[in-house]
């Protein structure tokens, strides 16, 4: 009888199910077979092996650099943020414009991702509508997005000037042709201080470099920008894609620029690995000095690599996610940020700050940055990890 009444007491206890996020993830594949799949790739996952050696600079005393862009001195604060939008997946009116909303949600202060130059990588067509999605709508398998341009603006009012347009959902929309769509949509955004690259009318316009002056302390800044996506095209006919990349480094290393930046997308592991190699090659061979990464929806490694001239850059591998509906909510991205000495335009440090995207909102992360691999040691700063680089 025992025996009996604690098998009903058992039965009866309450059965708890495990709570499950609503969010899901953006890239998968679409008919042409772009995407990442359901998942960001694990932080597991082999990489390009780290052998530079460690340029932590042990002797500098310099703190780490407040957040507050306008208490600066002396430095140039270049800052990227990973995988974004303002969209849901095979929508044809996308959401109403409300990424400033999201962005003042995360920080109405902007301290927390504004510097003197501001990435972002934007993963959708641009556009009021979209009669027709290059793949499919399956539950959990397929995702294409488009969302209006004055998600832009408002992005731009808060103080993003770098907006990346080259990735696996550049060309989600067929009818109208997304990639035309998108060019034809931010032409009239981009100015002397706001520049916006991956897609472009013709083959020419898309690779040319973008130069923007953006003013940063004492002085005027050039920045050279580019954005290309090695993923599962070869070759693309209005945007920047894995056979363009030798004329767009080429096009950055010639332009008339103080910094030179350029932001890579891939699709998986594999081309996660030349995405690595590639940004790699654009500061080692083509005196690139900020590689921002994004694609694995995850963090990646930083490592610092030196140029041509003997001077650091810094390849951000990825920053995994940011601000996006439909993206699957996870700790472990983070804002890349590299600050450079303001009279002699060096590395001087590379600071990471951890965030936990939760689909459309932001946080701060309690992720441990001692699971992100770099060639350099990160001491403690104000809202993540800091380390000074070797000059």
């Amino acid at each position: 009888m025992r025996r009996l009444l604690g098998i009903l007491a058992i039965l009866s206890l309450p059965i708890v199910v495990p709570a499950c996020t609503a969010e899901i993830t953006v890239d998968a594949p679409s008919s042409e077979g772009d995407g990442d799949g359901e998942s960001g790739d694990s932080t597991d996952a082999l990489g390009v092996p780290i052998t530079e050696p460690d340029e932590t600079d042990t002797t500098s005393n310099r703190p780490a650099a407040p957040l507050d862009v306008k208490a600066l001195a002396g430095l140039v604060d270049v800052r990227g943020v990973g995988d974004a939008a303002w969209s849901r997946t095979h929508q044809k009116d996308p959401l109403a414009a409300e990424y400033g909303k999201a962005l003042d949600r995360f920080d109405a202060t902007g301290k927390a991702y504004r510097g003197h130059v501001n990435y972002i990588n934007w993963e959708t067509v641009v556009g009021s509508r979209c009669e027709t999605f290059d793949s499919v709508y399956t539950p959990g398998k397929s995702y294409a997005f488009v969302s209006r341009k004055e998600n832009l603006v408002q992005a731009m009012d808060r103080g993003f000037n770098l907006v990346g347009l080259s990735n696996n959902h550049s060309r989600d929309c067929t009818s109208p042709d997304g990639e035309t769509m998108t060019a034809r949509e931010v032409q009239d955004l981009g100015d002397d201080a706001h520049a916006f690259h991956g897609v472009g009318l013709d083959r020419e316009s898309k690779n040319a470099a973008k130069v923007v002056t953006v003013r940063a302390g004492g002085r005027d800044v050039k920045v050279a920008f580019g954005s290309i996506y090695i993923g599962g095209r070869r070759s693309c006919e209005r945007s920047v894609c894995a056979t363009d990349k030798r004329t767009l480094f080429e096009n950055l290393r010639a332009a008339r620029a103080d910094l030179r930046i350029v932001a890579i997308h891939s699709m998986n592991n594999a081309t996660q690995d030349e995405l690595v190699n590639a940004g790699i090659e654009f500061v080692k061979v083509y005196g690139g000095d900020v590689v921002f990464g994004s694609g694995p929806h995850v963090w990646k490694p930083v490592r610092v690599v030196r140029k041509p001239d003997g001077k650091a850059g810094v390849v951000f591998e990825s920053l995994g996610n940011f601000i996006h509906p439909n993206l699957a909510a996870q700790q472990k991205n983070y804002i890349g940020r590299a600050l450079y000495d303001e009279s002699t335009l060096t590395l001087a440090q590379v600071q990471i700050l951890p965030i936990h995207n939760t689909g459309s909102d932001v946080k701060a992360s309690s992720a441990s940055l001692s699971s992100l691999d770099m060639n350099l040691k990160l001491a403690t700063s104000e809202k993540g990890g800091f380390a000074n680089v070797k000059k």
